[in-house]
């Protein structure tokens, strides 16, 4: 029952990854001419990451299996610091130039940090 639920969650946390690097992606005509915007999309995106984030990390120790504690922490802090900024500048009218790219660049950092270090480590 518990693998079902943790399996749901990731599912849910790959679209937040979708939804941020989708909204990075939609911007990057206007990170040309300096009007790039934090979209809804990437907020909410960023609250679904936050969430599952720290949910799939309950359910990894409920589910007795041995994690990767350095992973988790560095994934963690690069979650905080994406939905910080996405918080911070989702309505402000005129947004910083390193907004928007520091959101893609730091959504690619945890994609890969999950993938290459691994968040289970086998037994």
């Amino acid at each position: 029952m518990i693998e079902t639920i943790i399996r749901i969650t990731v599912v849910l946390h790959l679209i937040g990854v979708v939804g941020l690097l989708g909204g990075f992606f939609y911007q990057m005509g206007a990170l040309k001419t300096g009007t790039a915007k934090v979209l809804p999309a990437m907020l909410h995106s960023s609250w679904l990451l936050l969430i599952t984030g720290f949910g799939l990390t309950g359910l990894v120790y409920a589910n007795g299996e041995k994690v990767n504690n350095i992973t988790l922490s560095i994934k963690g802090a690069v979650i905080t610091a994406i939905f910080f900024i996405a918080y911070s500048y989702a309505k402000k009218e005129k947004t910083p130039k390193w907004v928007v790219p520091t959101l893609g660049l730091l959504t690619l950092v945890n994609v890969c940090f999950a993938v290459i270090a691994g968040v289970v480590v086998e037994a």
